[in-house]
């Protein structure tokens, strides 16, 4: 009985305690510092993340970053834990376009 009563109690008070955390990637389309929220543009559409004064990386967000955003789901609103951002402007070209075989470039023959 003492376990049903106690088993009980904590089927009772879990929705109200639980949270969930997850992980958002996408593209800052929109930041209001006096909302402290973000919008972000991922691949399923948009979302819409709160931030708050201790939440890691939310003063260096900027429109147009590529972020990931650890976050918890609280009472139906995505909070920020933390954001890593990277800017998007030209970071990848290296990437896409590798030197010749073995990281040398090429000599073009000009001497």
């Amino acid at each position: 009985m003492k376990r049903f009563l106690a088993f009980s109690a904590v089927m009772i008070f879990l929705p109200a305690i639980s949270v969930s955390a997850a992980l958002l990637e996408g593209t800052v389309s929109k930041v209001d510092q006096s909302k402290k929220q973000i919008l972000l543009q991922t691949d399923t559409g948009q979302e819409t993340v709160e931030f708050s004064s201790s939440t890691k990386g939310a003063d260096k967000v900027k429109i147009g970053d590529k972020v990931k955003i650890n976050y918890t789901e609280k009472s139906g609103k995505n909070v920020a834990d933390t954001i890593d951002a990277s800017k998007s402007s030209g970071a990848s070209s290296a990437s896409e376009k590798p030197a010749a075989p073995g990281g040398m470039k090429k000599d073009s023959g000009g001497d």
